[in-house]
């Protein structure tokens, strides 16, 4: 009762916009659990077929997310989705439907695109991104806060991506480091999160309206500063969690006002069934026009929790004063490119242990192979060709090292690749997997191969991936990331 109280207080500012019938509606589905969403991994399976086995597999009732291409709700579920090997391998992420709204509005049909993630942390929206560029753009995944950045590098290292880098920086920079660099940018804005559809992560939490209007002045400096690193012609898609018009479409008209010529909102309602518009007016503030064509998702409309995101193409040139960004000699990251004899070595053990073509991958993906001591890196080109010079956190993925003339290949290399082999894998039986699943060697396997210590990629008998193995004379030695 207490909460629904504090709710009822906290909507009463929006009674300028709702009705009191709809803040009855957005009271009585205050219990009702949201539908837990799921986008399943293109880059690890065939999305369909995978979603498919794993309704049949775990008793799944599943609903297809219309504007998401990989999206899906799971409506009944017998055990959690989050306790899944599957989830582990990083096949699939759970992530509100709303969540999936941003990324699907952006027009992805470039060939290569340089895309700035300016607060990617924890990364879900980054993961997203990966797939609507097939993982052959480039991606540049930044958070200003240092202690998000490991939850953001555990994500993408787990999905799977490879084109894409991890930066430490304020984004309010990026604008004058990069001006008219990227063909995309993504504001998933820092906000108070006044969401009103409570989940587990996301509490109902009281804000005021000083906060409110703080955090509108560092969304309106975000926002400027990515469209000031956008090429004219480009996209950039601002949302947030919140549905307070002063983070959302007064954000919006602020840039409006400050570049009238430069900017145009698209209209995206065509990509929905539902029709939830912006407002163009706040109390005594008026909001131009063209915010109508934002998206205000409230939850009693949409069955999703609150979120607001608009979709805005730079059609004119954002002043910005230049500075010069951080920088580094590239060499001092320790990594040298491999020649070519070096490469081919790589080549050839990939190609008889795992029947893989790594030549293919580096050509289609734009990577390129790099060597750090005994560590093989597969690194992109378009971070090379735009970002040579600027300091990382993380980068591309490790793809193995040399161990006395021994490859062992890492585990995000097999999580990634390994439905693309043709030999060099073991297959667990089914009273293994528990064992496997939480950690354990597996003594004694049961298992064909002659042991000689060989890294093999471990399947099991419906031929899941469950990662990296070293066959040993008397177990099976478990390489799961820990």
């Amino acid at each position: 009762m207490a909460e629904q109280n504090k709710l009822r207080a906290s909507l009463e500012r929006f009674a300028g916009i709702l009705s009191e019938g709809e803040i009855e509606q957005i009271l009585a589905i205050q219990d009702q659990p949201l539908p837990t969403g799921i986008r399943i991994n293109p880059l690890k399976a065939d999305p369909e077929p995978a979603l498919a086995s794993l309704a049949a597999r775990y008793g799944w009732q599943v609903a297809k997310i219309p504007f998401c291409e990989n999206g899906w709700t799971i409506e009944r579920f017998p055990q959690s989705p989050g306790l899944t090997i599957e989830h582990r391998m990083g096949q699939y992420y759970l992530q509100d439907a709303a969540s999936m709204v941003p990324v699907s509005l952006f027009d992805l049909d470039i060939k290569h695109p340089l895309v700035l993630d300016l607060a990617a942390s924890p990364g879900g929206k980054t993961t997203h991104l990966i797939d609507r560029t097939g993982d052959r753009g480039f991606i540049l995944a930044n958070d200003g806060s240092k202690g998000r950045i490991p939850a953001l590098r555990s994500v993408l290292s787990n999905w799977g991506g490879v084109n894409f880098a991890i930066t430490n920086y304020p984004g309010e920079s990026f604008g004058a480091w990069f001006p008219e660099t990227f063909d995309r940018v993504l504001l998933d804005a820092p906000c108070s999160m006044e969401n009103l559809r409570p989940t587990e992560n996301h509490p109902l939490r009281e804000t005021t309206g000083d906060e409110r209007l703080r955090l509108q002045e560092r969304q309106v400096q975000l926002l400027t500063s990515g469209l000031a690193s956008l090429k004219v012609g480009g996209q950039m898609v601002y949302a947030t969690c919140s549905l307070a018009p002063e983070e959302d479409e007064a954000v919006v008209n602020a840039v409006l006002d400050q570049f009238p010529h430069a900017l145009q909102i698209e209209d995206v309602s065509s990509k929905f069934t539902f029709q939830t518009p912006g407002i163009t007016a706040f109390r005594s503030q008026p909001f131009h026009p063209m915010l109508k064509r934002a998206l205000r998702l409230w939850p009693h409309l949409t069955g999703m929790s609150g979120f607001f995101t608009v979709l805005i193409t730079k059609t004119g040139a954002v002043p910005f004063e230049r500075q010069a960004p951080p920088a580094r000699d590239f060499a001092r990251t320790g990594l040298a490119e491999l020649d070519q004899a070096d490469q081919d070595k790589v080549f050839a053990e990939l190609e008889n242990t795992f029947g893989f073509t790594l030549g293919a991958v580096l050509a289609d993906s734009g990577l390129r192979l790099f060597q750090r001591n005994q560590t093989l890196f597969l690194i992109p080109e378009l971070y090379l060709a735009h970002f040579r010079e600027l300091p990382y956190e993380y980068i591309g993925m490790p793809l193995g090292k040399w161990l006395h003339d021994r490859f062992e290949p890492s585990a995000e290399f097999i999580s990634r690749f390994g439905h693309h082999f043709t030999r060099g894998w073991v297959t667990i039986d089914d009273d293994q997997l528990d064992q496997w699943i939480t950690g354990r060697d597996i003594r004694y396997p049961q298992i064909e191969n002659t042991p000689q210590g060989q890294y093999v990629l471990v399947r099991d008998r419906i031929n899941r991936n469950l990662g990296l193995g070293k066959l040993l004379p008397k177990r099976l030695r478990n390489m799961l990331p820990r």
